[in-house]
């Protein structure tokens, strides 16, 4: 568990980082990825509190998964705003 807040808040550390490093019209696309990232993080958790360790390796790719698609369709929404649904 130790490993896994280090991992954790090394990654949402540099974050920001990463959404700095966008050019200047980036939106909200690294607030999006932090935000999506600590949800996960949350849920992921929350699985491994609830359900324990087996079930956690199982819904953890699972729940990255949709976090990515969902910050997906938020810089698509922002860089074509006719195509929102």
């Amino acid at each position: 568990m130790t490993r896994f807040l280090t991992l954790f808040t090394m990654a949402l550390l540099g974050s920001p980082t990463l959404a700095l490093a966008v050019e200047h019209n980036a939106g909200y696309r690294g607030i999006g990825y932090i935000y999506f990232s600590f949800i996960a993080a949350v849920l992921i958790y929350g699985v491994y509190d609830a359900f324990g360790k087996t079930s956690m390796y199982v819904m953890a790719p699972i729940i990255l998964i949709v976090a990515i698609n969902l910050v997906g369709d938020q810089v698509r929404d922002q860089l074509n705003p006719r195509l929102k649904r």
